[in-house]
């Protein structure tokens, strides 16, 4: 880890407008009037639905006090039958889900089910969402830095593999706005949970500034995507720190106690949706 006190920039294949347009991160409007954000690799798959909520749509106390009822209104404004969450945890179990609802505790979730919508709650969190282009599944994991040493989004690639038969050269994953390695101090404490879960080869993921530590948490779930079989070309990161947008998005760092939630969202359409 080296000294530096200029910002952290991601790597070219995180970059949003790299890909020829199809790894690019943009806010786009719904019907409804809600602003949401598309990453273009996934918008450009046949029936898939996708976003990652904005301060201009789903309420972000909402999200943050009654997630039951942000799952209907989540369902209602993508055209789903039903949205599918977690009790997060900061944890890395990964729970396959057939119908709406609360799933129970965990950071991840997948599924195979036409309509219906796989969710989870972020305030810095990367949300990773993983697509299957044949068709065949989608998962959704909550990356906090606890869940990222634990490795949550290596095991959502392998539930996908163990549950559906996904092969990596067919997944295509987005890593939502988050706080990022412009912003993200921690503590030597999770420096060294990081190497400790993870190997000494963790260290590349963080930078010192001002005698702080900084994680780069985008670049710590590409490499576990990578890792697992997803092609480097098929994972884009939205590259937007919640802590510099906080207009746009809700952050804990920036906000504490009082920060509302964004969701990511993502599913198969239903046959009628």
């Amino acid at each position: 880890m080296s000294e530096d006190d200029g910002p952290s920039q991601p790597g070219e294949a995180d970059r949003p407008g790299l890909g020829g347009g199809r790894n690019t991160y943009e806010l786009v409007s719904l019907p409804g009037g809600w602003q949401v954000g598309r990453f273009g690799s996934l918008s450009a798959m046949p029936g898939l639905v996708h976003a990652v909520t904005t301060r201009r749509g789903l309420d972000v106390r909402v999200a943050a006090d009654d997630r039951a009822a942000a799952a209907r209104q989540v369902a209602n404004a993508m055209g789903l039958r039903g949205v599918a969450f977690c009790k997060q945890v900061h944890g890395n179990a990964v729970h396959r889900v057939d119908g709406p609802g609360l799933a129970g505790e965990g950071d991840g979730l997948v599924t195979d089910t036409p309509g219906l919508g796989l969710m989870c709650f972020s305030a810095d969190c990367p949300l990773v969402l993983v697509a299957d282009s044949t068709g065949r599944a989608v998962g959704i994991a909550h990356a906090s830095w606890r869940s990222t040493v634990k490795q949550v989004t290596t095991r959502l690639v392998e539930k996908l593999y163990g549950e559906f038969g996904c092969r990596g050269a067919d997944l295509v994953a987005g890593i939502s706005p988050s706080a990022g390695p412009c912003c993200y101090r921690v503590g030597a404490e999770v420096v060294d949970a990081a190497v400790r879960e993870l190997g000494i080869m963790a260290e590349r993921f963080f930078r010192v500034s001002g005698g702080e530590f900084i994680f780069d948490l985008w670049g710590a779930n590409r490499q576990q995507l990578v890792a697992a079989g997803v092609p480097g070309a098929n994972v884009a990161a939205a590259g937007v720190c919640t802590i510099c947008h906080n207009d746009t998005y809700p952050s804990f760092r920036a906000e504490g106690d009082a920060a509302g939630r964004f969701v990511a969202v993502i599913g198969k359409r239903g046959c009628s949706s």
